[in-house]
């Protein structure tokens, strides 16, 4: 088996592992959507991209300042 893990728009985030735990947690804020604070984030085509507003966040260039 494996884990589950659900989050809600308010940031709450609910994991659920194979041993049967359910563990309740608050997605932070460097973890949510720069531009709305969606913690709904998905991976598109290697761009991690909001589904609350569709915009597309942190760019990874390959380089570094």
């Amino acid at each position: 088996m494996g884990e589950l893990e659900i989050i809600q728009e308010g940031r709450l985030r609910i994991k659920f592992h194979s041993d049967g735990t359910v563990v309740p947690d608050v997605v932070p804020l460097n973890e949510c959507c720069d531009m709305c604070n969606d913690p709904r984030m998905v991976h598109v085509e290697g761009l991690l991209k909001c589904v609350g507003c569709g915009v597309i966040n942190r760019i990874d260039y390959g380089h570094h300042a």
